[in-house]
């Protein structure tokens, strides 16, 4: 905390962005008080990723529907500057944010796309219990 406020004194803005990890991040009291921790210290959380699918990482990567549920029970938690954060995919055809979640269907959107065709596209799945990625949804070029 010392490190921070020497940085934010100088002038530095300060957001905090964190992958969700198995094991260490992945309920939703653990992700609350992170966030409180955080806004409480004068750093918005920012972003939330969901784990890359490479390799050697499976093992700390959550499901994006187990994520994305536990991101919003967490966000629920809190209040003020803590709830700004989104839990997004850094993709190669953009940064996707997830937006919520159904019965039957996973809500998608870009929040920055490679292709401007893209951007802000909202997208509607079938809900996979077992994706981790977007690709285990639809293949993304058929996204247009």
């Amino acid at each position: 905390m010392e490190g921070l406020n020497i940085l934010r004194n100088a002038g530095a803005v300060i957001c905090n962005q964190t992958p969700m990890i198995r094991g260490v991040n992945d309920d939703a009291d653990t992700m609350a008080e992170l966030f409180r921790k955080l806004s409480f210290a004068g750093i918005p959380p920012y972003y939330v990723f969901q784990c890359r699918p490479t390799r050697g990482n499976h093992t700390y990567a959550v499901p994006a529907e187990e994520g994305y549920t536990v991101f919003k029970k967490a966000i629920d938690r809190v209040s003020g500057l803590a709830k700004r954060a989104r839990f997004v995919m850094s993709h190669a055809t953009g940064k996707i944010e997830y937006v919520g979640i159904d019965e039957n269907k996973i809500y998608m959107k870009y929040h920055r796309a490679a292709d401007p065709r893209r951007y802000d596209l909202f997208m509607a799945f079938d809900r996979n219990p077992d994706a981790y990625w977007l690709d285990d949804y639809v293949d993304p070029d058929s996204l247009v």
